[in-house]
């Protein structure tokens, strides 16, 4: 099968953890199953791909989001990935896969040093304006964004007589309010990690690709996640196939 006919398939983050580790989550997904998608990249039978958000999610924890959200569009020192997470990653790109744009705050990437995917499908430029027309209805970065205004007008930039240099923003605001010890994760959490969801799956339906494989049901937050079930047959009304490893590995005959 040519290059230009392989299935071209993204990875969720939770699929690339198995890929490195195929026994990490067995009563999750196969270990079987894992194993055979991970030899189909290697032996170049499928085409496969992460977002530049996963790299977000899994390299910085929670604090360390807050601390990176509260520099991005600025030219101040960025919190250090866990080097356990960039090995991780490392070693899923060296069986085969390549990184999709998905910019974060600011246009921002997040991480240098991963092989970029080659806009095979559109144009850099087409590439660029599907990711837009994508995210931009997601209300997940809104949310997030009136969240941090709230938290903002509660902890101003100069709180507790320490002023920030330049204008105050939003994604300043979750930091202090952080520091100011201001319990925010079970709220922020989540929408940080919708918002990325928005990322990822924009990132795949930028680059045109053919599946989107992933074992996130979106049952923690409902029907409001954009990969709940209940909205399957939008996505898919764009072109945007789900499926599980387990349905992967049946539909290619891995």
């Amino acid at each position: 099968m040519s290059a230009s006919k392989l299935p071209r398939v993204t990875f969720d983050t939770n699929v690339c953890n198995v890929i490195h580790n195929p026994n990490r989550w067995p009563d999750q997904v196969d270990p079987g199953d894992a194993r055979k998608i991970r030899a189909a990249i290697q032996d170049g039978r499928i085409l496969g791909f992460i977002s530049e958000a996963s790299l977000f999610i899994e390299f910085l924890s929670f604090e360390d989001k807050l601390a990176y959200l509260a520099v991005a569009g600025t030219d101040k020192a960025r919190p250090a990935p866990d080097p356990r997470a960039v090995a991780r990653f490392e070693e899923v790109e060296k069986v085969g896969t390549r990184l999709l744009h998905a910019p974060l705050i600011g246009g921002e990437i997040f991480f240098e040093g991963f092989r970029w995917a080659n806009d095979d499908v559109f144009s850099q430029g087409d590439r660029q304006s599907r990711f837009s027309d994508f995210c931009r209805p997601l209300r997940d970065l809104q949310k997030l964004k009136q969240y941090g205004e709230e938290l903002e007008a509660k902890f101003p930039s100069n709180y507790h007589g320490t002023p920030m240099k330049g204008p105050a923003t939003w994604v300043s605001a979750f930091k202090r309010a952080s520091d100011a010890g201001e319990k925010i994760r079970s709220d922020v959490g989540p929408m940080i990690g919708e918002w990325c969801d928005g990322l990822i799956v924009g990132s795949h339906f930028a680059y045109g690709n053919d599946v989107f494989c992933t074992i996130d049901g979106g049952k923690g937050a409902g029907a409001d996640s954009l990969l709940h079930h209940s909205n399957r047959a939008a996505l898919g009304a764009q072109g945007i196939i789900v499926m599980t490893p387990a349905e992967l590995v049946q539909k290619y005959g891995l």
